[in-house]
């Protein structure tokens, strides 16, 4: 009321930001003098109380229509498509983070370290529901947007457990429908290499925990297992295990591998008060002709070795990286 009479109205953006009945009165009223619409409430209009004004230029929802801003379309989403080929940047999409070219460089290897361990806990977990996430973060990949990081952490938990495809787009919005609480959280804690990502998984049958590192160049890999600092690429496929700090079992699981024809790339081997976790990595690129049906056998196998107490399978994708 307090604003000047022959004011000029020009609405190209949502519908509902303008009062229609009371638009229609301001314009009767010589309040307002002209008004350019492209939105409405209800389109089409069900009436043409405000559309039939001599004062109202209206236009179907079509703005984007005209030549000039259709060529402008072709020309962003041909930039768009550029970006992200030459540098895997993904520029104006309303559900998925926009990042500086220079900070995704400097991300990527850690998404993929994120994606490694949330699928590598996802395959040690119980079936049972996850109940909650959480990522913690050491060193220099503390600082900034870290939304990337949960989201390839996501991508790698559901990957393992969901037959729908899930990916950086839609992780959060499944989290959010599965009720699954995410936590993030930044420590300034001292570690032993320049950036630790931590990945918890809370279950109703305990909580599973690794901790991974970069090491050069862009190897992701596994630096601590159940709080046991534990050192192996997280690639091929690893057989985990948990066992009595007893002597044999490392020749006992070397024996039963052997047995197989499967030829150890990496033994890694932590103690704890409990007992001992160890992790044994072969290649897939070097042993391809051992199947998912022989690995299962060894791990079945492994369990009956009277020291271990749990033997579990994770298969990760090949980094082409040496042990």
């Amino acid at each position: 009321q307090n604003s000047k009479r022959g004011i000029r109205i020009i609405n190209t953006a949502r519908g509902d930001l303008i009062d229609e009945l009371a638009l229609v009165e301001a314009i009767r009223s010589g309040h307002v003098a002209n008004a350019s619409l492209d939105v409405f409430r209800t389109e089409p209009p069900p009436d043409q109380s405000l559309t039939g004004l001599p004062q109202v230029l209206a236009t179907p929802h079509i703005a984007a229509s005209t030549v000039e801003a259709q060529e402008l379309v072709g020309l962003e989403a041909a930039t768009s498509l550029r970006e992200f080929l030459c540098s895997g940047m993904v520029r104006n999409a309303v559900n998925f983070p926009s990042v500086p070219t220079e900070d995704l460089s400097r991300l990527q290897p850690y998404m993929n370290l994120a994606d490694r361990l949330g699928s590598f806990l996802a395959q040690l977990a119980p079936p049972n529901p996850i109940q909650a996430i959480g990522i913690r973060y050491y060193g220099q990949i503390a600082d900034g947007n870290t939304e990337m990081l949960v989201g390839s952490a996501l991508v790698g938990v559901f990957r393992k457990i969901l037959s729908s495809s899930v990916t950086l787009v839609n992780a959060g919005a499944i989290a959010t429908e599965r009720g699954l609480e995410v936590i993030e959280s930044r420590s300034s804690r001292n570690r032993n290499f320049t950036s630790v990502i931590s990945l918890k998984l809370h279950t109703e049958q305990g909580e599973f925990w690794a901790e991974g590192a970069i090491f050069e160049p862009n190897s992701p890999r596994l630096v601590r297992l159940d709080g046991v600092e534990i050192e192996v690429p997280l690639d091929g496929t690893l057989f985990v295990i948990r066992n009595n700090d007893k002597p044999g079992v490392i020749g006992e699981v070397g024996t039963a591998l052997g047995q197989h024809g499967i030829n150890i790339a990496t033994f890694a081997l932590g103690r704890h008060a409990e007992g001992a976790v160890g992790v044994v990595r072969i290649e897939s690129t070097r042993q391809p002709e051992i199947d998912s049906a022989t690995t299962t056998r060894v791990v079945e196998e492994l369990r009956q070795i009277p020291a271990i107490k749990k033997a579990d399978i994770a298969v990760m994708p090949s980094n082409h990286s040496e042990g």
